[in-house]
């Protein structure tokens, strides 16, 4: 473009699946800059992705598509490949279909791991060769699905990643495009700063399966529908090997889903809540939100992102240790413990800040005007 992108003068284009409670205070920042945004429901709404094409042929602004699923970035490409003048937010930008990472004039990452694995200084999983089944934590249909497809899409696997090779030497070299727009914590959806008794020494309260198709070039078809939560799922798997001997353990996935209240209480009364960003090492809201709640976080630090939170994280590699050796570092975690509480209470109103929705969108306009991305967001080496 030949003017400075103003993200107030874009058009959203939301679908329900950007509705969730994490990504609307991002909506309401947007609102009151004077954003336009439409929500596409076409499951809803037959009428809801005629009506959109006719809004896009009849206006010239600049485009920004957030949280579109497949089959609805499918619907609307005929049209965008015509008129162009479009973005695209990637939330797990390792689904992202290959069409829209390669003619959007801007790529939105939720997660910094995408630009980095795309400019060359990280891989998408280091060092970890899937199983060839995985048992889904749900009994649900996507999960049942995705276990039942594993052997086939290993077997397509190296034909998959041939066409991946040919879509990244194909690919737009221009790495300004690619900005960090992360995820915001939710001032109003926090409770109360409340320092309860513990209940627990460690507990879980997120999802231990993630399996996804890799859809990005960048993200080898070797992982599709494999569950690249597994380090997760080990920890808690451990911690419960000891549970009353002498642990206290709360694990979510045999209960019905946790309320936000139910959550919120979990947490605050947890000497450890459980996070990794997974073994493709990607950020996650629930590392902010327990460390605002006064929670010291057990689990894997992440390579870039959450500077600020370095010493509210207790490191222990999952994947690597035998049961007993997790077993003498989550000792040491105790002993620890009131030390990383004291970090969390020390930075959690500096956590507010940065991570407010308003500053979140700065930050992105700002990256727009060509300004780098702030040491407070990211390692300086990054």
């Amino acid at each position: 473009m030949s003017r400075r992108l103003k993200l107030e003068e874009c058009f959203w284009v939301r679908s329900p699946n950007s509705e969730h409670p994490i990504f609307m205070p991002t909506t309401r920042a947007l609102q009151a800059r004077g954003a336009g945004n439409y929500s596409l429901r076409m499951k809803t709404d037959p009428g809801s992705l005629p009506k959109l094409k006719e809004i896009l042929w009849k206006s010239d602004a600049h485009v920004v598509l957030h949280g579109l699923l497949p089959g609805e970035l499918r619907a609307l490409q005929p049209i965008l490949a015509k008129r162009k003048n479009f973005s695209l937010v990637l939330i797990d930008w390792w689904t992202s279909p290959w069409w829209y990472t390669r003619h959007a004039e801007f790529l939105f990452y939720n997660l910094y791991s995408g630009i980095a694995v795309r400019a060359g200084r990280s891989k998408f999983i280091e060092r970890w060769n899937p199983p060839l089944l995985s048992r889904p934590e749900l009994l649900i249909p996507f999960h049942i699905a995705a276990a039942s497809l594993r052997p086939a899409a290993l077997l397509a696997w190296p034909f998959r990643d041939l066409v991946k090779r040919v879509q990244r030497q194909n690919d737009n070299p221009d790495l300004k495009r690619h900005l960090y727009f992360p995820i915001p914590v939710n001032p109003e959806g926090l409770p109360p700063l409340q320092l309860e008794a513990p209940a627990y020494d460690f507990s879980n309260t997120g999802s231990t399966y993630g399996v996804w198709l890799m859809r990005n070039p960048y993200a080898s078809a070797k992982y599709d529908f494999a569950n690249i939560y597994r380090d997760r799922e080990r920890l808690i798997d451990v911690m419960l090997q000891f549970e009353g001997r002498p642990y206290t353990v709360f694990d979510r996935r045999p209960r019905p889903r946790l309320t936000w209240d139910e959550y919120c209480r979990v947490v605050r009364q947890s000497r450890y809540a459980l996070s990794t960003g997974g073994l493709h090492e990607a950020s996650i809201p629930k590392y902010l939100e327990y460390v605002c709640m006064g929670t010291p976080v057990i689990g894997r630090a992440l390579p870039f992102e959450y500077p600020i939170l370095r010493n509210c994280i207790f490191d222990i590699d999952s994947m690597s240790l035998s049961p007993e050796e997790m077993k003498t570092k989550l000792d040491e975690a105790l002993q620890v413990q009131p030390k990383l509480k004291e970090n969390c209470l020390a930075v959690r109103e500096k956590v507010l800040q940065l991570y407010a929705p308003e500053r979140i969108l700065q930050l992105l306009q700002d990256q727009l005007d060509g300004k780098p991305i702030p040491s407070d967001y990211i390692q300086t080496a990054a």
